[in-house]
């Protein structure tokens, strides 16, 4: 079965009394199909699927059969796994848990990009090291683009550095600068 194209438009996040809230668009296909709405309040999702107040036959009868290919290919996921309390338990995917990896997908996207912004800013400025797609990383700023800095200087920095910290999985994380036998340069 061909997995639908399932889109979350107008997202919004909230805090809830039980946890964060959202409330959003579903689009099936490219067709509005669902509202979702999740209080945050510790209780299930809320679904308002868009057949019911819509008029029109032919767009009510779009929605309802995206929203049946939807459910269609829900099915045929694999239960999902996550461990409690020491045991391994397996879950049903439904729909709230469908749109639920969804949202922590364009979540998670949406940090990645903001970190991978941040981090070139800093490259601009900074020699940075850390263990590559982590979260942590420490750097030496010099508070002045890198390329104002001497290369012999520059060379030294990153010599220091490889040798004094670059070990067991620790790397430098700057992309602007370059290898080559031995030597580094920098590419702007």
């Amino acid at each position: 079965m061909n997995k639908p194209n399932v889109q979350l438009k107008k997202v919004k996040t909230f805090v809830g009394m039980d946890g964060y809230g959202l409330n959003a668009d579903v689009y099936i296909n490219g067709v509005h199909c669902y509202f979702v709405l999740d209080e945050g309040s510790g209780g299930c999702m809320d679904f308002t699927n868009m057949a019911r107040i819509e008029k029109n036959p032919a767009k009510k009868k779009l929605i309802e059969d995206n929203c049946k290919l939807l459910d269609d290919y829900i099915k045929t996921l694999p239960p999902d796994t996550y461990e409690f309390g020491g045991k391994t338990h397996t879950m049903k995917v439904d729909l709230e848990t469908y749109i639920n990896k969804l949202c922590d997908e364009m979540e998670t996207e949406k940090l990645r990009k903001k970190n991978e912004r941040r981090m070139s800013k800093l490259f601009q400025t900074a020699i940075v090291i850390g263990k590559p797609n982590e979260d942590k990383y420490r750097f030496m700023n010099f508070k002045q683009p890198l390329s104002n800095i001497p290369q012999t200087k520059l060379v030294f920095y990153v010599a220091k550095l490889l040798n004094e910290e670059c070990h067991d999985g620790v790397k430098i994380l700057n992309t602007n600068f370059k290898f080559e036998n031995g030597k580094v340069t920098l590419t702007l």
